[in-house]
């Protein structure tokens, strides 16, 4: 059983049923790179699904107020990359960083939650859930089987990639204090300490970055507070 938790258990929740006319398609909402996010767990709401070819599966929908959000980037070969963090950067151009000016990055990759919700959000899936969405929040689907390994609260920060541009939930990872402390995917516990994890970290917390830098660079730590 998950153990998504609050002092009145959640896992006592009312599982609402809903018997769908046609076929229950996650995949045709899973196209495009999808998003990575950090934000805070406000809700749940526990859903069983049916469809008119017997298919029935159960999800915990997840009701999140985002704070950070980008889009994924994988390289030519289908390799996750670091997205671009924001639109611009700030080079030193004083000693000891007593200076600095800002230049261009490229396009950023960062979303805002309106920009989020335009993408993620699908008709046929508001239909079952948007009445039950808290304000400033974006529902995301997890099956339920994939929740197992979770202990969440209410109030937790949670970072979280979805599959393509669309609810449904590729990864879900509890934060403390910017860090990863629980994975649902063993995968990601891996990856923790891979860009996703030091790179949002170090952004969260403001600590150093570890790559080489050439004379001029840096400053660029504050880039997710611009």
């Amino acid at each position: 059983m998950s153990r998504i938790y609050q002092d009145s258990a959640l896992q006592n929740k009312a599982v609402r049923s809903t018997q769908l006319p046609g076929a229950w398609e996650p995949a045709a909402h899973q196209g495009g790179n999808g998003v990575l996010l950090e934000g805070e767990l406000v809700d749940v709401s526990r859903h069983s699904i049916s469809d008119a070819h017997g298919r029935k599966e159960r999800y915990y929908v997840l009701y999140v107020r985002p704070c950070r959000i980008h889009r994924r980037k994988f390289d030519p070969k289908g390799n996750e990359i670091e997205p671009n963090f924001s639109a611009t950067r700030k080079v030193n151009t004083g000693f000891l960083m007593s200076s600095y000016r800002v230049d261009a990055k490229g396009d950023t990759d960062r979303l805002t939650p309106e920009a989020l919700k335009e993408l993620v959000s699908k008709p046929e899936l508001l239909a079952l859930t948007e009445s039950l969405t808290p304000e400033h929040t974006v529902a995301f689907w997890m099956p339920e089987s994939e929740m197992e390994t979770m202990e969440l609260e209410l109030g937790a920060g949670v970072r979280l990639k979805t599959r393509g541009n669309g609810p449904f939930l590729d990864s879900l990872a509890k934060l403390e204090a910017g860090t990863v402390t629980k994975c649902n995917f063993a995968g990601d516990r891996k990856t923790g300490a891979s860009w996703t994890d030091n790179i949002m970290a170090q952004k969260s917390s403001g600590g150093a970055s570890a790559e080489t830098r050439e004379q001029g660079d840096g400053a660029e730590d504050e880039e997710w507070d611009d």
